[in-house]
């Protein structure tokens, strides 16, 4: 039995139970006229009226009775058959190749690993980092996260969430230099900063000209983790995303500074994949267990 039988039965089901063209149509949401066609080639298929049509009422012909009994068989067997199509793919297996940067594998994605291998112990997960976007088809990936805004590269995408840059220091370090109570105080401080992505050395505070404050940093690293590191060891202020820095700040070995000047701007963040992908019971598992447990410490 093809697709279009199937939906023939079923339409003359929906009809049956409506008693009604108009309300099987909203069931079905089709317009009536399509289900009045279906009804009309079943008939002449079967070169039987299924149905005696008044103004008022639509009731069914013995012909039409007999129809019946066996079309609900026909759709509760393929229904069972579908079911057990579905319970045998419940426990999806195979290989996830999941590429991000460091700071978001460390802080993001290794935490909740271990709750997603329990639920689907299948699925084996291999994690690489690089810092920057890459070709998924070179290199074998499945999945990619990307922090920013996306081109328009082809790529399938789910948005997981934003991510807030904010200010850090360590208390040692506050408790060494002047006070920090305004934007301007931060020329007398020492600024950490990226040595690639120069565009983060734009913090998200504005100068005395309602500008971004470009700082001048006299340390720079090409990582996040190692300017985190820095200003963990009292060496100066960074501006990185807040959920990497959940642990030092429960520890209190950072503490966040002009919160009420910081602008809350976000920085989105996607899982890329590509469309032939879309449809993998394992990606979908995995995408879904993401956008419930991953914690991306937004505002």
């Amino acid at each position: 039995m093809n697709k279009t039988q199937v939906q023939e039965l079923e339409i003359f089901i929906a009809v049956v139970k409506h008693r009604s063209f108009s309300k099987a149509a909203q069931e079905l949401m089709i317009a009536a006229s399509a289900i009045s066609r279906s009804i009309q080639k079943l008939e002449f298929k079967l070169q039987v009226t299924l149905f005696n049509r008044t103004t008022r009422k639509i009731n069914l012909t013995w012909e039409g009775e007999l129809l019946l009994g066996q079309a609900t068989q026909i759709i509760e067997q393929l229904a069972k058959v579908e079911n057990q199509f579905t319970k045998a793919q419940l426990q999806p297996a195979g290989v996830i190749k999941l590429d991000a940067a460091s700071p978001f594998t460390l802080h993001a994605i290794s935490p909740i690993i271990c709750g997603f291998q329990q639920l689907f112990p299948k699925i084996k997960i291999i994690l690489s980092s690089s810092e920057d976007n890459i070709d998924l088809i070179e290199r074998n990936v499945d999945l990619a996260i990307r922090i920013g805004e996306l081109s328009n590269s082809g790529l399938k995408a789910r948005k997981l969430g934003n991510s807030y840059r904010k200010l850090y220091a360590s208390p040692t370090y506050l408790q060494q230099h002047t006070a920090i109570r305004k934007v301007s105080d931060l020329a007398s401080h020492s600024c950490l900063g990226f040595a690639k992505a120069e565009k983060l050395n734009s913090w998200p505070l504005l100068d005395n000209d309602g500008h971004w404050l470009k700082i001048q940093p006299q340390l720079l690293a090409d990582s996040g983790e190692t300017l985190k590191q820095l200003a963990v060891q009292h060496c100066g202020i960074v501006c990185i995303s807040s959920f990497t820095v959940k642990q030092e700040l429960e520890s209190g070995k950072l503490v966040a500074i002009l919160e009420r000047e910081t602008q809350q701007v976000a920085v989105p963040i996607y899982a890329v994949f590509y469309a032939d992908n879309e449809v993998s019971l394992r990606i979908r598992c995995f995408l879904d267990y993401m956008l419930e447990h991953i914690d991306l410490g937004e505002q």
